[in-house]
């Protein structure tokens, strides 16, 4: 027992002091004076006969960056190609990060009131071995829930909207064809698909223009295909047999990919399955595969959906571009959200992180606007700083994702854990997946130590043959 012990406390040390070195560290550039510095003359936003930034793009990146922009005083165009509300395929799960910048827009209120949003209050996991838990968040996290689910045709005209309202000139209906940059007025043109002739031109141009990205990779910025792939259904409310809010569900064959159940205002379902990079046998041309495998062989999504669940559309798929590109900046030019790859390739959520990369992409533009720098140093300011705050992140992720693709019996040892350790070791593991805190939390001393016990009791329990998958919940009936 005692040699036990030790060898936890040297892993749990070990652990800690790689959790102490790893982060890198940034040294911004100092920002000079350029050639666009603002004079009183050119500061009145609407003497100028351009914008200050153009955004192609008003999802949420596109359109949370419009926001902080407009109430910092500039001159900003948001332009969407379509018209709202418009669909957006996703799972719909809106964490904590995105939750608070809700909150600071004065949306999220708005979006529970109108029956648009449901706070996922009790949630868990289904690991690859059977092992299950549902917990209860609310006690614990207070004011700021772990998650909501929100349809995308809501929540991206929410926000576009509130930009709006903020000062933002949105244009939807506005398809861009092409942009320029002209060297001698420091200036953008954005032309536009037929029949619209108009032109706009803008002193920074931001592309928000999602996975695919195609402005970015016709100017040589963006320079991969999207990775993975997430597919979505709903299912009528009361056809199902789901109780809790939200459950992620692990099968050993997709990993390190996974399907998820996020319940939404009326107790309609969001199905969703997501191809993850990692698994050679998992590509996104299998999307439809797995998408409809899971719902009648694996017996744990097909418990929770029920023989009388009833789908309410076909299946729906969009690509997801992961992990962040190598560069997201170029002179007098910002990406932003998926279009920079700001998706999470551990789990394939961007929500979050796209909204918080428009505000940080804000913040930046914010702070060097007064000293008229848009050089390609100055701009990578900015992709330094999403780096620094969720970017560095992604590298973990990736590698956790080809761990767990080889050693399945890892996210049983987690599911372990959680049960044994209860709602508050669940809550801080949500705040990891989701990037709420850095993914190299999970080599710290409270979850490598219980993880690892967890580990050595499956193996011997397996080694022995016994012990049928357990499943535990501190939800109580009827709730």
């Amino acid at each position: 027992m005692y040699t036990l012990l030790i060898i936890f406390a040297l892993i749990a040390a070990a652990a800690f002091f790689v959790y102490r070195k790893l982060f890198p560290s940034y040294t911004e550039p100092t920002v000079v004076t350029g050639k666009y510095a603002i004079t009183n003359e050119s500061s009145k936003n609407g003497d100028k006969p351009y914008y200050d930034v153009a955004i192609v793009g008003a999802g949420p990146s596109g359109a949370t960056c419009a926001y902080y922009l407009a109430k910092a005083g500039r001159k900003v165009l948001l332009l969407e190609k379509k018209q709202f509300p418009r669909d957006k395929y996703c799972g719909d799960a809106v964490c904590k990060t995105a939750i608070e910048i809700l909150m600071e827009m004065g949306i999220y209120d708005t979006l529970l009131k109108q029956n648009k949003a449901h706070i996922a209050d009790s949630g868990g996991l289904c690991s690859p071995g059977g092992l299950s838990f549902v917990g209860k968040s609310k006690e614990i996290l207070g004011v700021i829930p772990a998650a909501i689910a929100v349809k995308r045709t809501d929540l991206d005209e929410a926000i576009a909207r509130c930009a709006q309202s903020a000062g933002a000139d949105l244009k939807e209906n506005h398809s861009v064809s092409t942009v320029s940059f002209s060297e001698s007025t420091g200036l953008w043109t954005v032309n536009f698909d037929e029949p619209s002739s108009t032109t706009y031109n803008a002193r920074v141009l931001i592309l928000a223009d999602g996975s695919p990205s195609r402005l970015g990779t016709e100017m040589g910025i963006v320079t991969e295909q999207p990775q993975g792939t997430c597919s979505r259904c709903f299912v009528k409310g009361g056809s199902h047999n789901l109780k809790s809010d939200g459950v992620v569900f692990y099968h050993k064959d997709l990993l390190p990919g996974y399907a998820a159940l996020f319940r939404h205002p009326n107790d309609e379902l969001n199905y969703c399955c997501y191809l993850i990079p990692g698994n050679p046998a998992v590509t996104n041309d299998t999307q439809k595969f797995w998408h409809d495998f899971l719902v009648t062989k694996d017996p744990n999504v097909s418990r929770a959906l029920g023989k009388d669940a009833v789908f309410l559309e076909p299946m729906r798929a969009a690509s997801l571009r992961l992990g962040g590109i190598e560069k997201s900046y170029a002179k007098h030019m910002l990406i932003i959200g998926d279009a920079a790859g700001m998706i999470d390739p551990l789990t394939g959520e961007g929500i979050h992180h796209a909204m918080e990369g428009g505000k940080i992409a804000a913040k930046f533009l914010a702070e060097v606007w007064n000293k008229g720098n848009f050089e390609e140093e100055v701009m990578q300011i900015y992709h330094m700083r999403w780096m620094k705050a969720f970017g560095f992140d992604f590298k973990w992720s990736m590698s956790i994702c080809l761990f767990l693709y080889r050693f399945p019996i890892l996210l049983d040892a987690a599911t372990a854990a959680i049960q044994r350790k209860g709602d508050l070791f669940l809550a801080r593991w949500a705040d990891i997946m989701t990037g709420r805190v850095p993914k190299v939390h999970l080599l710290r001393p409270e979850f490598v130590v219980v993880i690892t016990y967890e580990l050595i009791v499956l193996i011997a329990k397996r080694l022995l043959g016994g012990g049928k998958p357990k499943e535990v919940s501190t939800v109580k009936k009827g709730q």
